[in-house]
Formats: structure tokens, sequence, C-alpha cells
């Protein structure tokens, strides 16, 4: 009997911003990277600079828009 490997393919995963926070980021296994992606619909993110779901510049904290080019993005 031959052991068959499911593979998944390797999907680059976006830098988000240092100050950016979501429960499912806490404990989160290598395979759940929706959080990082910004797909789930129920993820709350806030910002650790303001402790609100907004960030510095009063833009929404969220993993599609808390990247690199964001005035208050930090790596």
């Amino acid at each position: 009997m031959s052991e068959t490997t499911h593979h998944r393919p390797r999907v680059e995963l976006p830098v988000l911003c240092k100050w950016l926070r979501c429960k499912s980021a806490f404990g989160a296994v290598e395979d759940d990277t929706g959080w990082r992606e910004g797909t789930s619909s129920t993820e709350a993110y806030w910002c650790l600079a303001t402790m609100e779901p907004f960030g510095p510049d009063d833009d929404h904290a969220h993993a599609t828009v808390c990247r690199d080019g964001r005035r208050c993005y930090r790596p």
C-alpha cells in the first residue's frame, strides 16, 4: 500500500504591522493563516498602539490594510 502525502501549496503571507492583533493570532496553528490574509468574516482586529479597532491614523485595523504603505505601519 502506497502512502499518499497531501501538500498544500505554500502561500506567501503578507507582512502585517507588528501592532495588529486578533484573537485567532494567539495559538494559531501553522495552517491557520486566514487571520493573516484577512479572509475571515467574523474576526475582530485591534491595534496595540491605540488598543482600539482603528490605528493611530484613525483608519480601521484589519489584515487587509495594516500593511506596508500605511502611514502608521511598523514592520
